[in-house]
């Protein structure tokens, strides 16, 4: 019984953990680790500003991506750790934004016009294999 209330009072912990802070004016959410949460975060996609894949040069997803965006003043919106192979995120403001994404030691960077468009951006950060 304890472990169910336990698990029962993480849930909120957990989404709240997603939500903009004082300190990061961007909302996010991470996940994509099988097909079905793949699919429906790709469905989810169009209501938020961006999406961003993770993945390695032949194909497979990439987790565990330490993401940060800094905005056209280079100020830091969003720093975060994505433990899925995909992350949508919702920024305070249209604008442009660069996004840095680093794994396996690598860091790859991406800037792109986000916002202000209606149809969400989509990038994909590709590492190469080994």
């Amino acid at each position: 019984m304890r472990k169910f209330l336990f698990a029962l009072a993480a849930v909120p912990a957990m989404a709240l953990a997603q939500a903009p802070t004082a300190t990061s004016p961007a909302a996010y959410r991470c996940g994509g680790v099988g097909q079905d949460e793949q699919q429906a975060m790709k469905a989810q996609a169009a209501s938020h500003d961006a999406m961003l894949t993770f993945a390695v040069d032949n194909g497979a997803y990439l987790a565990d991506v330490e993401v940060q965006i800094r905005d056209a003043r280079g100020a830091t919106v969003l720093q975060a750790r994505c433990g899925g192979p995909l992350m949508l995120v919702d920024l305070p403001q249209a604008g442009h934004y660069l996004i840095t994404a680093t794994a396996k030691g690598q860091t790859l960077r991406r800037s792109a016009q986000i916002g202000g468009g209606g149809k969400p951006e989509r990038l994909a950060f590709i590492w190469p294999v080994g």
